[in-house]
């Protein structure tokens, strides 16, 4: 299945850096993810402030997708249950656009996802193949299809990402992108589509059970991601860190996890608890 990928590039990584020795066996850390959140959001898709024909579109397509049952298929191949948020609260006033975004779209044959390709599983590439997958890749394939247009997946830079959507290099931006009040204003969001939470994951028998428990410890997130809001948010707890180490993407932190370089990580649940079932 294309969600095992993800170990099979987390093993690669390993194998690069030397840390499986040359003799005897490695033992394998478990972690858990801890109950005490940072913050509990959702995930959006993005588009630039004026395209809401295109936003609209795409919308409408992603309700059809719902009430057909094919989202219900999509959130099992990756999840294993029903995910897509059928019901939730609109975001931007999507109703009567009389921008081009649609048509320019529909005239060049394609639409081009922005995205971060090592976000398991919402968007990473297959170790075996080079190709990316994921369950974001999944549904955005689902609607160029109904749409009529070819899908062109664009690995960016995450910190980046408003400016290459305001830049015109990318259509969209959709990859477990959270909704927060500064994205809202700058860019065009769809209704949510996945619920998720900030949280910190540790190995299993760490002194680290709670936020009181950062206290001059190693904590890693990524770059421009939410972690960083979250974080912010909780300024005495961050003030109690030794450090704050920054990584442009998640995998590289849960590695740096696993060698004990960071005492604990600070992730999208989707994304952690996929990264742990994988070990």
């Amino acid at each position: 299945m294309k969600r095992k990928s993800a170990i099979a590039l987390v093993m690669a990584l390993i194998m690069m850096l030397g840390l499986l020795g040359a003799c005897g066996k490695t033992e394998e850390k478990k972690f858990v993810v801890l109950e005490d959140d940072f913050a509990k959001e959702d995930y959006s898709i993005a588009f630039r402030k004026n395209d809401i024909a295109l936003a609209a579109k795409v919308q409408s397509i992603l309700d059809e997708m719902a009430a057909d049952g094919t989202t219900d298929a999509i959130d099992t191949e990756w999840f294993g249950t029903p995910a897509f948020l059928k019901e939730s609260d609109p975001i931007e006033d999507l109703s009567n656009p009389t921008d081009d975004s649609l048509d320019k779209v529909l005239q060049a044959g394609k639409l081009i996802v922005g995205l971060d390709d090592s976000l398991p599983p919402m968007g990473y590439r297959d170790s075996e193949t080079g190709e990316i997958v994921g369950y974001d890749i999944s549904l955005a394939e689902e609607v160029c299809k109904r749409l009529g247009v070819t899908m062109v997946l664009q690995p960016i830079d995450w910190n980046a990402k408003e400016g290459e959507l305001a830049a015109g290099r990318i259509d969209c931006v959709w990859n477990g992108m959270t909704v927060t009040p500064q994205r809202a204003e700058e860019m065009a969001l769809l209704r949510p589509y996945l619920a998720n939470r900030q949280v910190m994951i540790v190995p299993e028998g760490s002194s680290i059970k709670t936020k009181a428990g950062l206290a001059g410890k190693k904590l890693g997130l990524q770059t421009g991601s939410s972690a960083v809001d979250a974080l912010n948010s909780f300024p005495d707890a961050k003030a109690s860190l030794a450090e704050v180490v920054e990584y442009g993407e998640n995998l590289t932190a849960f590695l740096d996890l696993k060698i004990g370089r960071i005492d604990v990580l600070l992730v999208d649940e989707v994304v952690g608890r996929y990264l742990i079932s994988h070990e």
